[in-house]
């Protein structure tokens, strides 16, 4: 009996523990449910890092479940985090062999990556074994843009559509694509087929907005702004793009009103602060708008459109004094810091100029900036930023006897062996306009065009050779440009676009003759990463100084040897021979970078025998039995000496008389950068087409 007993308790006990154990089970996929359904919905809210956590902790519970690890993957794609999402689709692989869907990711995100060969390999195998596969020509159709084929895109969408005629996604990329390339009745085509399938989803309404904003139609754009936060209240990019709309309109009080909205649901929303100081500053209040960019910068300090909208105003408009000038300063001699880790002395000089142009009495930057003079061979400028500072400020014994130093050893210079200072000279050769086209399809900053012209004429500060000016209103097209170039005498003029995606940029511009209206060049500069602005600026800089001539003019004349206004502050060497030109007869050439001039206004060439900072000296040739040289005739470049200058300036003109480039640009060690990044340059529209489901 009690054996029986005993078998009958422990076979309770047993069943005891198999219940709970089923239970537990059963509860903990019940719990590991609800938590996949969290995700999703955060998904379906853009809320990608709620959506993380969630997955996350399902796959703690069920390491098995397959679709969480790839969707976890996907999240980790959409926050940019590429390697982790190819870990968590390692895990997806082993409970789900051969699965299309997380073949697909993987090409997108060794696309993302930049590895294109590997991505498009990918696709390619995917549609062999599945040619209906929509997501596969997704994949095909970025690789096309990422060549700048838009018809290739064009064609990868269009095949999508035939497999599934309601495609979202499909019909949506389409739209944008030929929005971004002009063709609205076509893009309107797409987007309306969307919106007769989708009306009620509040991203086909943000899609549309966007594509009016491309298009310039500011009210239609609003509609579906609008309606989109109608759908979605928490659709913060729906959000951003109608306070930009309105900006656009010139309503700036609903800006405000709605920027304030925002700040109020996230203080950290830094392109609220942004746009709510745009609309202050045009509102004329300068003094709340600062206020507002520097509450922005201390939330995001690398955003630099809305720093140089700050540093912009703040030098136009607060007295040197101002402590908020030596604050944004202090930012600049941070970065030179960094520069200078990186062995990047063209960046190094960019950040000193820059402390320097808020808070010219820093003497800290105006030290360094003097070292780096001194490190080029430049002791003239060197002994100037000196005598700056000691003009401003009480020197230890070691400056004071530098000073005195150089100020013996700099006794007997050109300049003053000729009696001239270099200070007095007028050194403009080259006056350059710069215009932009209100039509834009950047949806990150507002007003990004019009304050890229402002940067592209600021980036020449302090270029004594060069004067360029910005037509602070849009230009309607190029015609008008030209018109305005030519009838105010410049001799080019550049028209400039600025593409911004999340995290890079693209700076077009095409630069054209003043005179003739010709082009002389059209590029575009890339950037990714931290300081992609002023590098793309630099970089645009540094290629307009490539198509302008080297020129100067004749200053002073004893028999046959001259003083002339060109200098080692122009890379100028010894031995350098340059044509001889009656004043007035140079002339941009017609076409292409380069100068003319008539062969009977030839009247001599030179050879620079001295070199100074500022000026040289040069023994004169005639042209003919007559001598026709005289005091003002302007000279051009037409030969260098084979060596070249160490540690060369980069921000002077360097072509020669045909225009042809003389030394190789090193901004930013450019070509360390693309040797170790080989960045994929990623067109803005992948931005959007990329949020696109």
């Amino acid at each position: 009996m009690k054996l029986k007993n005993l078998k009958n308790s422990l076979f309770l006990r047993i069943s005891a523990l198999l219940f709970i154990f089923t239970a537990s089970l059963f509860g903990a996929e019940r719990n590991a449910l609800d938590l996949y359904n969290k995700a999703l919905a955060a998904e379906a809210e853009e809320n990608w890092y709620v959506a993380e956590q969630n997955y996350i902790e399902v796959v703690n519970i069920n390491p098995a479940f397959s679709d969480a690890w790839f969707r976890l993957a996907d999240c980790s794609y959409r926050l940019g985090e590429y390697d982790l999402g190819l870990q968590y689709l390692s895990e997806a692989e082993r409970y789900q062999k051969n699965n299309s869907k997380i073949q697909n990711l993987k090409g997108m995100i060794f696309l993302a990556l930049g590895q294109i060969d590997e991505a498009k390999e990918i696709f390619n195998e995917i549609l062999k074994k599945y040619p209906n596969d929509i997501d596969a020509h997704f994949g095909l159709a970025e690789i096309e843009l990422y060549s700048g084929k838009y018809s290739g895109a064009e064609e990868q969408y269009i095949e999508a559509l035939k497999r599934q005629n309601s495609n979202r996604k499909a019909l949506l990329s389409l739209a944008l694509i030929y929005a971004q390339t002009d063709r609205y009745s076509l893009a309107e085509k797409y987007l309306n087929q969307a919106m007769s399938y989708y009306s009620g989803e509040s991203e086909v309404h943000y899609i549309a907005a966007i594509i009016y904003l491309m298009k310039g139609e500011y009210k239609e754009s609003e509609k579906h702004a609008k309606i989109a936060v109608e759908i979605n209240g928490n659709y913060d990019k729906a959000y951003s793009l109608l306070s930009s709309v309105l900006f656009l309109q010139g309503r700036y009080k609903d800006v405000i009103d709605l920027t304030d909205f925002l700040i109020g649901k996230d203080r950290n929303n830094a392109s609220a602060w942004y746009v709510k100081g745009l609309s202050l500053y045009k509102l004329g209040n300068n003094e709340d708008a600062i206020e507002m960019w520097i509450t922005g910068l201390e939330i995001f300090p690398q955003d630099e459109l809305m720093r140089t909208q700050l540093e912009l105003l703040l030098r136009n408009t607060t007295p040197l004094t101002d402590e908020r000038r030596r604050e944004s300063a202090v930012y600049h001699l941070n970065n030179a810091a960094l520069y200078e880790t990186h062995y990047d002395r063209s960046g190094l000089v960019y950040e000193y100029q820059r402390a320097l142009l808020l808070d010219p009495k820093n003497k800290e930057a105006r030290l360094a900036y003097a070292n780096i003079l001194e490190m080029n061979g430049m002791h003239e400028l060197y002994l100037n930023q000196l005598q700056f500072v000691q003009d401003n400020y009480e020197l230890n014994t070691t400056l004071k006897d530098t000073i005195e130093a150089y100020d013996s050893l700099l006794s007997d210079t050109l300049a003053k062996q000729w009696n001239v200072d270099p200070f007095y000279l007028d050194k403009i050769r080259w006056n350059i306009a710069i215009f932009y086209t209100e039509k834009t399809n950047n949806i990150h900053h507002a007003d990004a065009q019009r304050l890229t012209a402002l940067a592209c004429s600021d980036i020449f500060s302090g270029i004594a050779i060069t004067s360029v000016k910005t037509q602070v209103t849009p230009v309607s097209s190029y015609a008008e440009a030209f018109r305005t170039a030519r009838t105010n005498n410049f001799d080019y003029f550049i028209l400039v676009k600025l593409n911004e995606g999340k995290e890079d940029i693209t700076l077009e511009a095409n630069m054209f003759s003043g005179r003739t209206g010709t082009r002389t060049f059209q590029k575009s500069f890339y950037a990714t990463g931290n300081n992609r602005y002023s590098t793309v600026l630099r970089r645009f800089r540094n290629s307009v100084l490539d198509q302008l001539t080297v020129k100067g003019k004749i200053l002073a004349r004893n028999g046959k040897t001259v003083l002339v206004d060109l200098g080692k502050s122009e890379n100028i060497l010894k031995d350098s021979e340059f044509r001889i030109v009656k004043k007035g007869c140079v002339r941009t050439s017609d076409a292409g970078s380069g100068l003319i001039y008539k062969d009977e206004d030839a009247v001599g060439t030179l050879i620079i025998t001295k070199t100074g900072e500022e000026v040289s000296e040069a023994v004169i040739t005639e042209k003919g039995f007559y001598d026709r040289i005289n005091i003002d005739d302007e000279i051009v470049l037409i030969k260098v000496p084979e060596t070249k200058a160490e540690g060369a300036i980069d921000t002077v003109p360097n072509a020669d008389n045909n225009g042809n480039a003389l030394t190789v640009s090193s901004v930013s060690g450019e070509a360390l950068v693309n040797e170790i990044k080989k960045a994929v340059e990623h067109p803005a529209i992948l931005d959007l087409l990329r949020d696109v489901y």
